[in-house]
């Protein structure tokens, strides 16, 4: 998928109702089901990491529902 035929992402504004959990939650299931290219899968694994590791963290404080 090219750059000129992705959507923007939301504005902060529009995101700023919804809770960390949620972010987490709904980043992560995009990051596992979209096909990637394999250049751009590189790059998402690093994403993946973190966002699992932000999922723990949000768990362990109670957060993550």
């Amino acid at each position: 998928m090219d750059s000129a035929s992705q959507k923007p992402l939301a504005p902060a504004a529009q995101l700023a109702c919804y809770g960390e959990s949620l972010k987490v939650k709904v980043a992560l299931r995009y990051a596992l089901t979209y096909q990637w290219s394999s250049d751009a899968w590189r790059e998402v694994r690093q994403h993946i990491r973190w966002l699992l590791a932000e999922r723990s963290r949000l768990r362990r404080s109670g957060l993550f529902n």
